[in-house]
């Protein structure tokens, strides 16, 4: 089956092909191409008239007709078609209809959608000043009998901007600030249908009472929890070099408390995503408040019946899946572009960003852009990386978790701070405990193997593991013996292994005590670059020798000075957490906690989940 030039399909014989790839008349063949999102009724109606109209301009075309007639007899065949009646007047000039056939051509039915989707501006609509007018109008009308509808609402914002501007920007120019902002506002920041008196047509209504729907079955604490990562609009120092960090957060949605936050110089990933969802099932200890100098403290900790994310690539892969098998977790994953989605946490990033953007260091601020503040913020940097953590961990617990929510944002309908909401929940309703911090240390195990047992050991990626209980199972079985096993692809120096009978599971140590903690991607590039026998074994002197010679980073691929700096500072980071992990425990684990690892590992019982609550 081959396309012709016009888009459509013909069949030929393979002698046919051949011969006609002999005489260059056969282009090379088309890659799969897939759609990155799910298609709305719209698009493909879109999509359905264009090939609509393809179909016919082929049949109009091999009757000898010109690209004028053929327009118009397509326009006489689409009124007799209920489908496109209504736009049969209204046709596509011909050099478009040609502009579909090559596009079809090129990438197939893809190539039929609409794409003025991804035109326009995507920066905001609106500016904060004219978010928080809307917002507290919102809030001062709501849970009331004399709600506004949405023209009282434009013209009340209207004045109430245009006066808060004029006393904090005397000398700046207003922004947007008419109906599609003020929609705009509504839709990104309120989880409720029902905040102002509107009509809507049937497919807006249906769509927005079952978003409502879903938030307003949010009863108790860890009902939902949504996760995101952004970077930070800061510049901090670290060895010298400038860098914007990145900062993951998960919060949860009934009490809006930033349950779990992961400050990090890399690139989000599926590790950085499964650490913050760790810290919201376990909490923080005494020792956290105190290196941070917290003064609200609160430990909060459960296990969350539904965990919202988007498609990023820091939200999936194995380590994610291990740990929703762990716990039974449901996940739920985003359509790209839909922020609304999940109001929670993006409220909460944008709490954030406002308390960065007053700070020294800040790459855009309420007045400057980004691009006219960028070398500014370079030349005011001044925290160091482990200051900004810091104050960031304050920032969550002293400033952001006493601010009050107000009751249009919060799926409780109360006016009260993410702290006061998590002690009043945690008192009135059950907050199902997760699995033990034990248990939960092996979802970073998601690495899975099969070795054989040797009397010296097992051997893993030419690491050496051997302990009592590895030497007492081989000793008590005869012939050959093969077992499961799991590796925290973040640090080599302890591996689980799994009894093939009972399955009873246990940690084996590396055999060489003094064994960096590197990662499982650092051990190949040090493997790859040594170019060892495949007989010797990977000893820790030999591994201390490439750390000092930086072979276990990756190699970089920045061509600018700035991006040449931040790979420095990374790969120093990076050294850094391999000295501190390895002077340390093995695992994220308590050092006195010594229970055997229980694998498999059963989720406790929990509610409902929020899907099937009437």
């Amino acid at each position: 089956m081959v396309l012709d030039l016009n888009g459509m399909k013909t069949e030929i014989s393979l002698e046919d092909f051949h011969r006609q790839i002999a005489l260059g008349n056969v282009s090379e063949g088309q890659a799969p191409v897939f759609c990155d999102r799910v298609m709305n009724d719209d698009e493909l109606s879109e999509a359905a008239f264009r090939k609509r109209i393809l179909e016919l301009a082929v049949r109009y075309q091999e009757l000898g007709l010109k690209w004028s007639e053929i327009r118009s007899a397509i326009g006489l065949e689409l009124q007799k078609d209920p489908r496109f009646a209504s736009r049969a007047s209204k046709l596509p000039a011909v050099r478009t209809i040609q502009n579909y056939r090559k596009d079809y051509c090129a990438i197939g039915q893809l190539g039929l959608v609409d794409k003025r989707v991804q035109s326009g501006n995507f920066t905001a609509r609106y500016d904060e000043i004219f978010r928080e007018a809307v917002l507290d109008l919102l809030e001062s009308s709501y849970l009331t009998s004399d709600r506004m509808n949405m023209t009282q609402l434009v013209r009340e914002a209207r004045l109430q901007y245009l006066k808060r501007f004029s006393e904090q920007r005397p000398k700046g120019k207003p922004g947007n600030h008419g109906e599609r902002a003020v929609k705009s506002i509504i839709e990104s920041y309120i989880p409720h249908s029902d905040v102002i008196r509107r009509r809507l047509g049937k497919k807006a209504a249906r769509k927005a009472l079952l978003q409502a729907g879903r938030f307003q079955l949010i009863e108790h604490a860890y009902d939902r929890l949504e996760v995101d990562s952004t970077q930070a609009d800061i510049f901090v120092i670290y060895d010298g070099k400038l860098i914007r960090p990145w900062v993951t957060l998960a919060v949860d949605a009934a009490s809006g408390f930033i349950v779990g936050l992961v400050v990090s110089l890399e690139n989000p990933t599926g590790l950085t995503t499964a650490t913050a969802l760790y810290e919201a099932m376990t909490g923080n200890d005494e020792a956290f408040f105190d290196r941070f100098g917290i003064e609200n403290r609160m430990c909060v900790a459960g296990l969350p019946l539904t965990v919202v994310a988007d498609q990023g690539s820091e939200n999936s892969g194995s380590i994610i899946n291990r740990l929703i098998s762990t716990t039974a977790i449901e996940l739920q994953k985003n359509i790209p572009g839909h922020p609304e989605k999940k109001p929670f946490v993006e409220r909460a990033m944008l709490t954030f960003k406002n308390f960065v953007t007053r700070h020294d260091g800040a790459t855009q601020t309420r007045e400057l852009s980004s691009k006219e503040r960028y070398e500014r913020a370079k030349a005011e940097a001044c925290w160091t990386f482990d200051e900004f953590v810091q104050k960031v961990q304050v920032w969550r617990y002293d400033v952001y978790g006493v601010i009050p929510r107000r009751r249009v944002q919060s799926p409780l309908k109360r006016r009260e701070s993410p702290i006061e909401s998590w002690h009043r929940l945690s008192t009135e309703y059950y907050v199902p405990e997760p699995p033990s911090k034990q248990q939960l240390t092996q979802m970073f195990f998601h690495h899975a193997e099969r070795r054989i047992v040797h009397r010296y050991g097992i051997e893993v990626g030419y690491v050496q593991y051997s302990s009592w209980e590895l030497r007492e199972l081989k000793k008590n079985t005869k012939g050959k013996l093969e077992v499961d096993v799991r590796i925290n692809p973040a640090d080599i120096r302890e591996i689980i292994v799994s009894h093939p009978k009972s399955g009873e599971a246990f940690y084996v140590p590396c055999k060489d005590p003094d064994m960096p903690a590197i990662s499982v991607a650092e051990r190949d590039r040090i493997i790859a670059l040594n170019r060892r026998d495949p007989d010797d074994y990977l000893s820790a002197y030999e591994v201390l020798a490439a750390l000092l010679k930086g072979k276990h980073h990756k190699p970089s691929k920045a061509t600018t000075k700035g991006r040449k700096e931040q790979h420095t500072a990374r790969r120093k980071r990076r050294d850094d957490e391999i000295m501190n992990r390895s002077n340390g425990p093995n695992s994220p684990t308590p050092s006195d906690n010594f229970s055997q690892p229980a694998m498999p590992v059963l989720a406790p019982k929990r509610r409902n989940r929020i899907s099937e609550r009437e």
